[in-house]
């Protein structure tokens, strides 16, 4: 009787091709997980971005003597977030800098964003 030449996966290929694409899924979870934050991080961002923007804007309505005495609305689009009465420096006679910050919290780590502007008399 002729032995048949049967071509067959060994039982050790079958391990290291199963180790492969489990590698393989477990760094494309990882990097959808990476995402997710990063995303998740820009809208954090964005938001402070648009909070500094805002407290900004009102401040423009204002009076230039006024500036130094505004205390900021009470946001809660984040995550314990505080926005201090805004750094007002005195570049020179009739120029201000005004410094808005921004401060949250972002997965149990805090967060700070600024945005500054100048106001002339």
């Amino acid at each position: 009787m002729k032995k048949k030449n049967v071509q067959a996966f060994t039982l050790l290929e079958l391990v290291i091709a199963v180790g492969i694409m489990l590698t393989v899924i477990a760094g494309l979870f990882v990097a959808s997980l990476n995402c997710m934050f990063l995303n998740q991080t820009n809208s954090n961002l964005v938001i402070a971005a648009n909070d500094a923007q805002y407290v900004l804007e009102q401040l423009k309505g204002l009076a230039y003597t006024d500036i130094e005495d505004y205390s900021p609305p009470v946001f809660t689009n984040l995550e314990n977030e505080n926005i201090p009465a805004p750094a007002v420096t005195q570049i020179k006679a009739g120029l201000k800098e005004v410094t808005v910050n921004v401060n949250w919290t972002e997965r149990q780590r805090p967060r700070t964003f600024s945005l500054s502007t100048c106001f002339e008399d």
